[in-house]
């Protein structure tokens, strides 16, 4: 979960501060220096205690690094498939789909969006029902079924030889959970949560407004008001959240996605990545070690640029199994997108034996819109895309809907990458050879074939003068894979690629069999006849293999055309605004011109600072609680920029999608 999800809560937290005239209840913190404090019973037990020898519905003959060798598929749970025609999908409705996930697309893990009762409840579509604002943390949302439904689910899964895991949201309650709403009123859950007599500057994500108004005192809440922050640095909470996981473990679940991971515990002037936010995955991670079915815990830590952070959220065995790689996804999309080679360094091989990073494309998040729209649906740019990601060493995570190149829905902000699952254009992609689905289950099966290859590989990126072209080699146990892409949308008669091993057996299993074979020498490696937007996969060390997906046809001097313009038709906004840390996230109304010269949109407005430093910022079609088309970078991440004190002046592009931040 990102800002896009904390925006809408911020509509309760104005529900709360109404309430701010009761007079100060329950004990604040007097100064900064009391919050970093510990409180709370060490002895303390769960009204609900779950102990790991009471596990039950448990998966049989897992190896201890079973999800090195998965393929996970990521399920918003309200919009894949609904059984009971209510409008919103259910854990009935996984159920039935399970021989689509294990079958046609070749998916063997689940990976189920939150499904605990939460606040925001409703089956209409444009209701952003996205579960992070947990009000029990031991019911399930009625919308998606009973306990009973997920028992049968579970044990569905486990029948088949797949594995589940839930997603586990320990950061934050909602501002409707029992307990904030007994430390409201200065109960016993008063230590639970962060307050404090003043209001304070905390600003984790670049948002200013983290600290809310009630009763006379102020909470904290990184997401917003409406999800206030637990306090770790108390032992009953400790000790309750091991036991949520310890509760939902023993249902069944093979493991877990932990939401938000960084943000878990503060230190004075450090809002994320702390020392004590380690030591507790380290007491939770113990936890998990305790069952003798293997249980598996992938972090959403979401860093960027920054591997030495990420790599400690391993704890050198101690902490996590497999985090959520960010920076390996919006390359992909960037690459094809550009007809250019973005790739860098951050094509990477799981780091250890009991260590993996999570590839992806796109999620529920404003990580990157769904990438068939930003590819402009087609099938070729997708398709390449497609095995970039698939075909790395790395723990790959499907999103429902990417393996059909489906696009956004037309709703606005985060709901656009939530909506319904298209069924019939899942069914008719099942049935062509060619398909993007097609193309995904053929990769995950070809990860199947050499299992050490992209579960416990090395990865070794080769040189090209031609960057329209990228080429790397895959090595494993069974042998080696070269991978070659051409993002051009031109043929591409011959391509050297330096730095490759010296081979003579080789045999194509992806790609042009009428073409030849590379040919090697010198520490490099020549590919002939390649369509524009495709790619290759040789194995290295023996000859004659199969070909097993063949969607290229290469043609001398071909420019590559599009059977029809499915590029995203410009239309410009009635409206726009500044919206950034420097004001909360919240819109400044930018002003309507045009550009004397080529007639296009520039919107302008100005903003005054009051202290330099760095800011990061996006524009919006809208002001409200729910964001509408966002630009930012040119992969969708907000624009980071430094700023000194005084007014600048900023100016937008919407078609051409490009800015401009001058100081005046």
């Amino acid at each position: 979960m990102k800002k896009a999800d904390f925006i809408t809560a911020a509509v309760l937290a104005s529900l709360l501060a109404g309430c701010s005239t009761a007079g100060n209840i329950g004990k604040s913190a007097e100064s900064e220096a009391e919050l970093f404090e510990f409180t709370g019973d060490r002895n303390y037990t769960s009204a609900k205690n779950a102990v790991p020898a009471d596990a039950k519905n448990q998966s049989a003959g897992l190896s201890e690094n079973w999800w090195k060798e998965s393929s996970f598929y990521h399920i918003w749970v309200k919009s894949f498939a609904d059984s009971d025609g209510d409008g919103c999908g259910d854990l009935n409705g996984i159920a039935q789909k399970l021989g689509y996930i294990q079958e046609t697309l070749g998916c063997d893990s689940i990976w189920l969006s939150p499904i605990f009762d939460c606040a925001g409840k409703g089956t209409a579509n444009s209701t952003n029902m996205h579960g992070y604002d947990t009000t029990d943390y031991y019911s399930l949302n009625r919308l998606f079924g009973t306990e009973r439904d997920l028992d049968e689910l579970i044990s569905e899964c486990h029948r088949r030889g797949m594995k589940i895991i839930f997603d586990f949201v320990p950061n934050h309650t909602s501002s409707s959970h029992p307990w904030f709403k007994d430390a409201q009123q200065g109960g016993t859950r008063r230590d639970w949560y962060m307050w404090s007599r003043e209001k304070l500057s905390w600003a984790p994500m670049g948002n200013s407004e983290t600290w809310f108004e009630n009763r006379g005192a102020y909470y904290y809440g990184a997401f917003g008001g409406g999800m206030p922050d637990l306090n770790y640095r108390n032992y009953e909470v400790r000790e309750e959240m091991k036991n949520v996981a310890r509760y939902w473990l023993n249902r069944g679940f093979d493991g877990m996605r932990i939401d938000a991971a960084i943000y878990l515990v503060e230190e004075k002037g450090k809002y994320s990545n702390s020392a004590e936010t380690h030591a507790w995955f380290r007491e939770l991670r113990a936890e998990l070690d305790k069952y003798e079915s293997p249980k598996f815990m992938v972090g959403e830590t979401w860093l960027s640029n920054d591997r030495d952070a990420l790599d400690e959220y391993f704890g050198g065995g101690s902490e996590f199994h497999a985090v959520l790689d960010f920076d390996q996804g919006l390359p992909v999309i960037d690459s094809v997108a550009r007809e250019k080679d973005s790739l860098a360094s951050t094509i990477r091989a799981n780091p250890a034996e009991n260590e993996g990073y999570g590839t992806f494309l796109g999620n529920h998040d404003e990580y990157a819109g769904r990438f068939a729209t930003t590819l402009g649906a087609d099938r070729k740019k997708i398709n390449l895309a497609t095995a970039l990601s698939l075909l790395r060493p790395t723990v790959p995570f499907i999103y429902y809907g990417n393996e059909i190149g489906q696009k956004e829905s037309s709703m606005g902000g985060d709901l656009r990458l939530r909506g319904p699952f298209l069924w019939d254009m899942a069914e008719e992609e099942s049935s062509q050879p060619n398909s993007t689905l097609s193309l995904n289950r053929t990769l995950l099966e070809l990860r199947k074939r050499f299992p050490s290859v992209f579960s416990r590989g090395t990865v070794r990126k080769l040189s090209s003068r031609d960057k329209a072209l990228a080429a790397y080699e895959l090595s494993g146990s069974e042998g080696s894979l070269l991978c070659v892409y051409n993002f051009s949308s031109a043929a591409v008669p011959s391509a050297q690629f330096d730095g490759a091993s010296d081979e003579r057996n080789v045999s194509l299993l992806v790609g042009d069999s009428e073409s030849p074979l590379p040919s090697f020498g010198g520490n490099s490696v020549v590919v002939r006849n390649i369509a524009p937007l495709a790619f290759r996969v040789y194995f290295l060390g023996k000859a004659g293999m199969e070909n097993v997906y063949d969607d290229e046809e290469y043609a001398e001097g071909e420019k590559y055309d599009a059977e029809d313009d499915k590029s995203p038709v410009y239309i410009p906004a009635e409206s726009m605004y500044l919206r950034g840390s420097m004001n909360g996230w919240g819109g400044t109304k930018m002003r309507r011109t045009e550009d004397k010269k080529t007639g296009d949109v520039i919107w302008l407005c100005t903003f005054t600072f009051e202290t330099p430093g760095n800011i990061e910022f996006k524009f919006c079609i809208t002001d409200g609680p729910v964001w509408g088309a966002n630009w930012g970078t040119a992969t969708g991440a907000n624009i980071a920029a430094t700023v000194e004190k005084g007014t600048y002046l900023f100016q937008f592009n919407e078609k051409k999608q490009t800015h401009s931040v001058s100081k005046m």
